[in-house]
């Protein structure tokens, strides 16, 4: 009998480790965004890179018993050679009691030994350390663990928590290293009090607050997420501003959940933005709880970040299963200190690159290039063998002399549709008079997509020209759409715009067609489109 167990329980650690592999074959998992094998995620934590072994890791909020956010509330953590393909890690922190959770935070690599965790036998470079939030129904404190085996097992300090105020509303430590003061530095948000408060500490332990970043920007019912990091210019990789990022959420402009950030200067113990203005990181509905690397391979930038695709009005009710979210593209960014907010008015303004790795792409189909478009002409390519994950870039230029009739719609449109059933599709485009890239994801039988009254159909982005010549502005637009998400960079990134969209299962997207309400309106200098495999 006892021989018989064994064998069964062997039977099913294989058979679990079969449908995990064929979970991950779903058609409509996307594949270049992460997605956990089965269970619900929200916000990225604890990012770090593992200079010993090149290795990459993502931690985040996690429940494996549901797909739905609950209590216990754990987190999850996934692995990567490149920073596009990701492994599913077992679970790396768990809280104590079922009624509580190991709330958001961040990773530390202590390579100095600070906390006095470590011994000679722990390379520096895998010298990490948690710093997260224990949340229970009476309060949230913070905590830190730290690990011996390169971040795939944690031991919590035995004196936690390192940090408290007596409030329920107390979360989401974000650390890093000031190497002019040799200190640690936390930013934490009072949520309810509008405030992110500034601790220093010699070793993780001990905490001292230095000042509060409050009542700033868009407030919305709460801060939360918050993260301060040193961001290189565009213009100028030497030089550098520092960038406060705080999530709002419930209360976004658009509804739900969105992150704002602030420039300024940081001096060690006071963060000072350099106006009040609140600029938006991504202005679609879908990109949330933002958090960047602790460190990273110089050959990617100093400054990488990563976020929820997807929106708390919303969330629990997406048409996936047995997972719940998405995270977005890891993002390298920079500040552009020239953007051209309007005609008279240049700002600074957060850049975001996408990084993707891929090496089994299918070939560019490109179509319309140097071409001016006209209401006959209708151009269209199918890839008859798309499993739904493509990319494509569009470079496109208005006549900026032709008269426009007020009655009509002067739209550059490209539509993405489904192989199986073409009464699926994505729409999306610019359209003149507004100035705009709109976005039209509700062409679908999907009944959640149809039903919702959250999930916005319907949403643009003001785009501003990157160039003007010959009478023509130009503009640029690179997407990425992945199974049942939609990533969008204008002029190489000034302007960012991430949405989910939700398609019947297995009709995947692939036949592409541009059309437009105008003749002799619009000028393609290029557009190119290929499958991502």
């Amino acid at each position: 009998m006892m021989l018989l167990q064994a064998f069964l329980f062997l039977l099913a650690g294989f058979t679990a480790k079969i449908s995990a592999s064929m979970t991950n074959e779903t058609s409509d998992r996307p594949l270049v965004h992460f997605t956990p094998n089965k269970g619900w995620m929200n916000d990225p934590n604890g990012l770090w890179y593992d200079e010993k072994d090149a290795k990459w890791h993502l931690y985040f909020q996690y429940n494996p018993n549901d797909t739905v956010w609950g209590t216990p509330l754990f987190w999850g953590h996934a692995t990567s050679d490149d920073l596009t393909h990701w492994e599913d890690e077992p679970i790396a922190i768990a809280p104590k009691r079922n009624d509580s959770g190991a709330f958001s935070g961040s990773m530390v690599v202590d390579y100095n030994n600070t906390s006095g965790f470590f011994n000679d036998t722990i390379d520096p470079r895998q010298r990490c350390v948690a710093i997260w939030t224990y949340n229970t129904p009476e309060i949230e404190e913070q905590y830190i663990s730290y690990s011996l085996d390169g971040g795939y097992t944690f031991t919590e300090y035995q004196k936690n928590p390192v940090l408290a105020a007596n409030s329920t509303q107390f979360r989401d430590p974000k650390v890093f290293w000031y190497e002019p003061s040799q200190k640690w530095i936390m930013t934490a948000a009072k949520s309810q009090d509008y405030k992110i408060e500034i601790y220093s500490s010699d070793d993780l332990k001990s905490w001292k607050l230095e000042s509060a970043f409050a009542n700033e920007g868009f407030l919305g019912y709460q801060y939360e997420c918050p993260g301060l990091i040193e961001v290189p210019t565009e213009q100028d990789p030497s030089k550098s501003y520092w960038v406060m990022f705080i999530s709002i959420n419930p209360g976004a402009p658009a509804g739900g959940s969105f992150n704002q950030y602030f420039v300024g200067s940081f001096n060690g113990t006071h963060f000072e933005a350099f106006d009040n203005q609140s600029r938006v990181v991504d202005f679609g509905k879908d990109y949330y709880a933002l958090q960047t690397f602790f460190n990273t391979d110089p050959t990617y930038g100093s400054a990488l970040g990563i976020a929820w695709a997807s929106n708390w009005e919303y969330s629990a009710f997406v048409p996936t299963n047995p997972w719940r979210s998405s995270m977005s593209l890891v993002r390298k960014f920079s500040l552009n200190t020239e953007y051209q907010a309007n005609p008279e008015t240049e700002l600074i303004n957060l850049k975001a690159e996408p990084i993707l790795n891929i090496s089994n792409a299918g070939p560019w189909s490109r179509f319309a290039t140097n071409t001016t478009l006209t209401k006959a002409n209708s151009y269209n390519v199918d890839l008859s063998n798309s499993t739904g994950t493509l990319e494509f870039e569009l470079v496109y230029a208005v006549n900026t002399t032709q008269t426009i009739s007020k009655s009509v719609f002067p739209d550059l449109s490209l539509w993405f549709k489904g192989l199986e059933d073409p009464e699926e599709y994505l729409r999306m485009g610019f359209e003149v008079s507004a100035s705009s890239f709109f976005l039209d994801r509700g062409n679908s039988k999907v009944k959640f997509v149809k039903e919702n009254p959250y999930f916005t159909n319907r949403m643009s982005v003001n785009n501003q020209p990157f160039k003007s010549e010959n009478d023509l502005s130009y503009y640029k637009v690179y997407g990425l759409l992945d199974q049942n998400i939609l990533e969008l960079y204008f002029n190489d990134g000034d302007v960012v715009s991430t949405n989910t969209y939700f398609m019947t299962t297995g009709n995947a997207l692939g036949s592409v067609n541009m059309t437009t309400g105008v003749d002799n309106l619009f000028y393609i200098d290029k557009f190119q489109v290929r499958e991502v495999k």
